[in-house]
Parts: C-alpha cells; sequence; structure tokens
C-alpha cells in the first residue's frame, strides 16, 4: 500500500508503536533507488550553498538510535540517509549553527566521513557524484516534509 507523505508518494512496510501511539513504517528511497529527480530538485541543486534546513520531523531516542518521524509516519531508508539526516538535526536543530553554515557543509563533512571508512580519497569524479546524490537525497527529504 503506498501513502502520500508529503509531494511523495511512499511504500508503507509496516506499523510501530512508540511512546504509546502507533505509526506507519514507510520506505524512503535514496538517490540510487529514486528515478528521476524529486519535485524539490531545482530549489535544492539552486541553494546548496545559502541553504540552512529547518527541521520539521521529529528524532525519537530509542536504545541510543534515533527514530525519524514525520507526522504520523516512520521513516525507513538508507544507512547513509539516515547519517545525512542525523547529521541535519544535530547541526541545524540541535545545536543551533552559526549563520556561516550551511548544508553544503554538512554534505562535505558527510563525503569525508565517506572517505574515512573507505580508508583512501575520492577522486573529483566521485565526490562530484556523491555530492549530487546527497544533493537528491536531500531534496527527498525536503518532499517528505521532514526538511523544509
Amino acid at each position: 500500500m503506498k501513502v502520500k507523505v508529503g509531494n511523495l508518494e511512499l511504500e508503507v512496510v509496516g506499523e510501530i508503536d512508540i511512546e504509546g501511539k502507533t505509526y506507519k513504517v514507510v520506505e524512503v528511497p535514496d538517490s540510487t533507488e529514486f528515478k528521476g529527480f524529486p519535485p524539490s530538485w531545482e530549489t535544492v541543486k539552486s541553494s546548496m550553498l545559502t541553504w540552512r534546513p529547518y527541521f520539521k520531523g521529529k528524532m525519537v531516542e530509542e536504545e541510543g538510535k534515533f527514530i525519524p518521524i514525520v507526522n504520523d509516519y516512520v521513516l525507513y531508508m538508507s544507512q547513509q540517509m539516515y547519517e545525512l539526516l542525523v547529521d541535519i538535526y544535530y547541526t541545524f536543530k540541535a545545536n543551533k549553527a552559526p549563520l556561516e553554515v550551511n548544508i553544503s557543509t554538512v554534505v562535505t563533512r558527510e563525503i569525508e566521513k565517506y572517505e574515512e571508512r573507505l580508508g583512501r580519497n575520492l577522486s573529483p569524479e566521485e565526490k562530484t557524484q556523491m555530492y549530487i546524490n546527497y544533493s537528491v537525497d536531500l531534496a527527498i527529504l525536503r518532499d517528505i516534509g521532514m526538511i523544509s
């Protein structure tokens, strides 16, 4: 069954009770699974160096991990997209980043963490592709209403 979450149709993969409330669990596609570009792609692409997203969703802490929730939906996503979302949460919601910090700072940090896990530096082409992938992920998060 599919439901409309923000501007996207997402597949419901189950239900879960959190803090006494039942949520539908929806599968959020990442940049490798999404066909084409999400509706917010142009907006995200053109504002990467200035955008300071507002975190609209909730992050419920359970057993040391955050559970991302938007409206009545728990978001089930790839590890890479989850790590990006947590970084956005800490940067813009929990820690109130200084004005010079924008979403591009977060994406660059995520790419650096990826390089560290790989144990090597990415080529310029690989970095560009990752930057595009993260930008698509951001557009998806924006379209489902997790960030604005």
